[in-house]
């Protein structure tokens, strides 16, 4: 029960209430950078997938399988083997060549750095936590203290009970977890929590005098060419270790080569053979195939998998001499779900590849090609090459499921929009009407930003307050007004736009894509889909034009399952519920009234009313 501590259950019901601003208990302070896309140092050579023993065909059906399966949500893959790239693919609007969030994937580095710390002789693998931290235990802890050691940080046995959720209450997330109580015996059982890999980054920073990750950037991710990679910091300003990486595909691939080459990297060993392999072998019994340090083992027999939530893999298979990298935004946790089993159903344990080069097959690669190219879309950051092709046809349907458009519609009393159900308006219609118009929403309550997001990155929103729209060259502007920022999203209805918006400070590239629709009452609706380019969620904002009125409705995906686990409210038994006045509030039949707020602050909805140019600029002072 630790770790549902007052101020968590406090921050799910701030959530619940749909509550703006920094509504969480640590103070925010804008870490993020504006990804420059500069282009990758040291990339990968690539190669036609029958030089390296691999069918264009299977690769082509391994992508069309991502791409048709809606709950894989695939937004990025890549194929690599015997280090050459050998399919690289966005899924538009993502953008090949982008920094894409981690979330627990980068604890492999983490485990990297462990190791390199220890064959400085900073750290032992026994070394227990009170030695490295003895000013963050309490003074009523020191009675109960289990000893926790570096090794049962790293495969996941430390039994303490503080967690992800429990680092919500305050700042001082190393005497928390010091000062913790237990599930478990150190060392006896696994449970994953991602405050393990946190307490081995903030060990690194004791002992070395460096944040962890300036200490992988001096040893690894420059001698590898990884420059444009960022990594959050906790508030005492510790590298979070288990969370809040940012790094581009190709350079995550360079972290499992690395992994497959036993720590050798353009001839020179920068991690210990035998750390890597200590890493790669299962140390623990995690109710699958095996857990080893900061890795999880896989199906197929010598393979392993750094992992994150919603779907972020790179998978290494030595007896391939292959990596397969995907980024996601599915309901996936801990490899399990349709990304993972169409990965296993081509790549797994059955999969047979060529130990030497096939023959060439022009039209097999054609077709490979044209379907990376449909996919891809257009590529802002991915430089030239198959991806950067033209949006074809069949990729703008795909994307955009443009309708039919008729000039025809008719206006019903009052200011507004309207249209009989069979037709719709063109986007340039739509402007001809809202151009310059401002909506005052009544609660402002619900952002931009997609609640995962908030949550994970400790950024929550003001709410949009005034939604406006603006013609810039033909294409129509969004402005959202939230809190001291406005933000300008240019919307596409034949291929996502892309624009940069600013979150308290933190810039997020995003690609935005709309469509107009008519409802049962023959309101006419703006739907936009907002995909949220360096992360793993997208926000979903329907607008219904009622009159002088709209109605927005907010949504994102992942979506309502993803999001009750990640405040704690999806099991048959929640331990939050276990709490004496929730259990008797549940008891008491408010069990329905608790999912419906749930749902309240997953697809929050709110009214607007349009403000004129001229009133809006009076109201001003303009």
């Amino acid at each position: 029960m630790a770790e549902f501590r007052f101020s968590f259950i406090q921050l799910l019901f701030r959530i619940l209430a749909r509550q703006t601003g920094q509504i969480g208990k640590i103070d925010f302070v804008p870490q993020k950078p504006h990804f420059e896309g500069k282009p990758v140092e040291q990339p990968f050579e690539r190669a036609t997938p029958e030089s390296q023993g691999i069918s264009s065909n299977h690769i082509r059906e391994y992508l069309i399988s991502l791409h048709d399966d809606p709950e894989a949500a695939i937004q990025q893959a890549m194929v690599i083997r015997h280090g050459k790239v050998i399919c690289e693919c966005s899924f538009a609007p993502y953008q090949r060549g982008m920094w894409h969030v981690t979330y627990s994937m980068c604890k492999t580095f983490t485990g990297i750095a462990t190791g390199l710390a220890i064959h400085e002789g900073l750290l032992t693998l026994n070394e227990g936590l009170d030695e490295i931290f003895p000013s963050n235990i309490k003074l009523l802890s020191r009675f109960s203290r289990k000893r926790v050691t570096v090794r049962d940080l790293l495969q996941m046995t430390s039994g303490v009970d503080y967690s992800e959720s429990g680092a919500l209450d305050g700042s001082d997330w190393c005497t928390n977890f010091m000062s913790a109580g237990f599930k478990s015996d150190p060392g006896t059982k696994f449970d994953y929590n991602s405050m393990n890999s946190f307490m081995l980054s903030a060990a690194i920073q004791v002992k070395s005098g460096q944040t962890m990750f300036d200490f992988l950037k001096d040893r690894i991710f420059d001698p590898m060419g990884i420059r444009e990679i960022f990594w959050e910091k906790s508030p005492m300003g510790y590298t979070k270790g288990g969370w809040g990486c940012f790094i581009r595909p190709e350079d995550a691939c360079k972290i499992g080569q690395l992994l497959l080459n036993k720590g050798e990297w353009n001839g020179k060993q920068l991690v210990p053979k035998h750390w890597v392999e200590e890493m790669t072998r299962s140390h623990v019994d995690n109710g699958k195939f095996g857990y080893g340090y900061q890795l999880w083992m896989e199906e197929r027999p010598g393979g392993y998998a750094m992992n994150g939530l919603f779907g972020q893999d790179v998978i290494c298979y030595p007896d391939l001499d292959m990596i397969l990298m995907v980024n996601a935004g599915n309901r996936e946790l801990f490899q399990e779900g349709n990304l993972t089993e169409i990965m296993r159903r081509y790549w797994g344990a059955s999969f047979v590849a060529s130990d030497g080069p096939l023959a060439e097959n022009p039209t097999a690669l054609r077709k490979l090609m044209s379907t990376i190219a449909e996919y891809s879309g257009y590529d802002t950051f991915g430089g030239s090459g198959v991806g950067s092709a033209v949006l074809s046809e069949a990729a703008k349907q795909n994307l955009a499921e443009i309708p039919v458009y008729h000039k025809k519609r008719r206006r019903r009393k009052g200011w507004g929009l309207w249209s009989k159900k069979s037709t719709v308006m063109s986007p340039s219609e739509m402007l001809d009407v809202l151009d310059a118009h401002t909506y005052v929403m009544e609660k402002g309550r619900a952002g931009i930003f997609p609640l995962v997001c908030q949550v994970t990155h400790n950024n929550y929103t003001d709410g949009i307050q005034k939604i406006g729209f603006q013609r810039v060259e033909d294409t129509m502007v969004v402005l959202l007004y939230e809190g001291d920022d406005v933000h300008h999203v240019n919307v596409g209805f034949e291929r996502p736009e892309i624009s940069e918006i600013v979150l308290h400070g933190e810039p997020y590239y995003i690609g935005t894509t709309g469509r107009i629709a008519t409802d049962e009452y023959d309101h006419v609706v703006l739907l936009l889909e907002i995909a949220f380019l360096e992360e793993a969620c997208t926000r979903k904002i329907n607008l219904y034009f009622d009159g002088e009125d709209v109605l927005a409705r907010f949504s994102e995906t992942p979506g309502d399952a993803v999001i009750a686990d990640a405040i704690r409210y999806s099991g048959e038994d929640p331990d939050f519920l276990k709490l004496p006045f929730i259990r008797q509030f549940v008891e008491q039949g408010g069990r329905d009234l608790l999912d419906e707020s749930l749902q309240a602050a997953i697809h929050p909805r709110d009214i607007g009313h349009v403000m004129s140019a001229a009133d809006e600029n009076s109201r001003e002072g303009i």
